[in-house]
């Protein structure tokens, strides 16, 4: 007897401002089966997503539950036995993890001013998802990994038959991707029915049976997973074969860029050294909250430090971001929405937003020349192979994620950066995207900049670094030469372990 339907999509089409954003969409989710919905940024995915999840109504279409028909209300797919956890949890930080878990219920007769219930219950779901912490934790206290667990957990908390995941390892660590991902495969072993969306095409391999793979808003693959491998996955996505592996290093030059010493931050990180050669991709690596950002920032002139920093042998003032850009020095935040570039203004000024005076008409007063920013701005998405379908007038908010982080890399090379620190530089892009990014990086690195490059990924700091430097609790482990950089010896490294 073949599983039930848990979620059906049927035909479903969604235009915004005149441009189709899915067309003529279908596929099912069947119970206990993990379905992935793969595709480039703008294929449609989230889109579908908030039409399932009851957020944006379909022109046309539609989508059932268990064989009814939904209507475009948020309760409605809740109350249908639907839940979803989207990529930017939706959690109150001062609340504890109970309340938030059962934020839904707190007005029901079962919870209403009963703490001692609200924790029992909340206790119950966190340990369903193997969480370390308990339910009277306050929510701002938690890391990132934890405050998935509770945006989980606050799924579970409706029993649903059918969760939709959006990117939810996105912000993880190595151990805690583990972790998500076995909380996934308990819950298809269960019987629930799980949406799986994600950029990362290893959990599509090892989490779902079948994956949906969309392209220009329309469904252009739905085949079981062990038929796809992953070339195959990632031309169905992009529409093009892309390379495969990474791209192949240069050799760095013989001549320090930057020499790093004794660096600490007098808080999260102390006694850091390390010197980067001319045309070098230094990987920095370690677990989430080893002090790898902390470096970064400090380097950057973000953060108070002691010790000594020198680029072509000039020693930084300490805390100077001013003088550490002036030094050659670009940093490119893992927060882009937020740190990166303007959403809400247009793309252009988030293009010449760091080398203003190369666009303005006089100084001291510094008139913009719009010209020019125009110029310059046009310049800088041609390096970097900015895709701007509204222009360059649009506003960055109507970006996808590629292009954004595009944008925020391209901003600093109108100023020929030394060295370009790279904060996790391909977090929730496509493939494509990503591809594009590599080889950007190694284009840099050839043209002499040298490049201090973190990641969470595994695969993508052993591929595309030279040495790679281990952090942990803080401090420099040590570090590996491309030929001793394995996964293993930087996860015994990161965790504790000696060489």
């Amino acid at each position: 007897m073949s599983p039930a339907t848990a979620i059906a999509v049927g035909r479903v089409s969604k235009s915004f401002g005149g441009v189709a954003a899915v067309k003529d969409v279908s596929f099912t989710v069947a119970s206990g089966e993990v379905v992935a919905l793969a595709g480039e940024n703008g294929a449609g995915k989230s889109t579908i997503k908030n039409i399932i999840s009851g957020n944006v109504r379909p022109d046309s279409g539609h989508v059932t539950f268990g064989g009814t028909i939904a209507t475009a209300r948020a309760g409605r797919a809740k109350r249908s036995g639907v839940a979803t956890v989207h990529q930017e949890t939706s959690l109150f930080p001062d609340l504890t993890v109970a309340e938030n878990i059962l934020i839904g219920r707190l007005g029901s007769r079962t919870m209403m001013v009963r703490p001692r219930r609200l924790r029992s219950a909340a206790a119950r779901i966190l340990q369903r998802v193997g969480a370390g912490f308990g339910p009277e934790a306050i929510v701002r206290d938690l890391s990132a990994g934890q405050r998935q667990l509770v945006e989980i957990a606050k799924a579970l908390a409706s029993e649903p038959r059918a969760i939709v995941f959006d990117e939810p390892t996105a912000s993880l660590n190595l151990a805690e991707r583990e972790l998500i991902m076995r909380i996934i495969k308990r819950l298809s072993g269960d019987g629930v029915a799980v949406l799986y969306i994600t950029h990362y095409l290893e959990e599509i391999e090892r989490l779902s049976q079948r994956v949906v793979v969309m392209r220009d808003g329309r469904v252009v693959a739905d085949r079981p997973t062990s038929e796809l491998g992953r070339a195959t996955l990632e031309s169905l996505m992009v529409g093009r074969e892309l390379a495969q592996g990474y791209p192949a290093l240069p050799r760095p030059r013989s001549e320090i860029t930057v020499s790093v010493r004794d660096v600490s931050d007098n808080a999260r990180v102390s006694d850091i050294s390390f010197d980067i050669a001319r045309g070098e991709i230094f990987g920095l690596a370690g677990l989430m909250g080893s002090g790898r950002t902390e470096v970064a920032r400090a380097i950057a002139g973000l953060a108070g430090r002691t010790g000594r920093i020198e680029v072509d042998g000039r020693r930084l003032r300490r805390g100077d971001v001013r003088a550490s850009i002036r030094a050659g020095i670009a940093f490119v935040t893992e927060d882009r929405r937020h740190e990166g570039l303007f959403l809400d203004r247009p793309i252009r000024e988030s293009l010449s937003m760091v080398d203003l005076g190369s666009v303005c008409r006089s100084r001291p007063i510094g008139w913009l020349d719009n010209s020019a920013e125009r110029r310059l701005a046009g310049e800088l998405a041609g390096t970097v192979g900015l895709v701007a379908r509204g222009g360059l007038n649009a506003v960055g908010g109507s970006l996808s994620g590629g292009n954004q982080q595009k944008v925020v890399l391209g901003k600093w090379l109108s100023r020929q950066p030394r060295l370009i620190i790279l904060d996790e530089p391909t977090r929730g892009i496509d493939v494509g995207a990503k591809a594009e990014i590599y080889r950007l990086l190694v284009d840099l690195a050839e043209a002499g900049s040298s490049i201090l490059l973190i990641s969470s990924e595994m695969e993508e700091v052993l591929g595309l670094s030279h040495r790679v430097g281990v952090m942990h609790d803080g401090r420099l482990a040590g570090v590996l030469n491309r030929s001793q950089a394995t996964r293993e010896a930087v996860i015994r490294l990161a965790t504790g372990g000696v060489r």
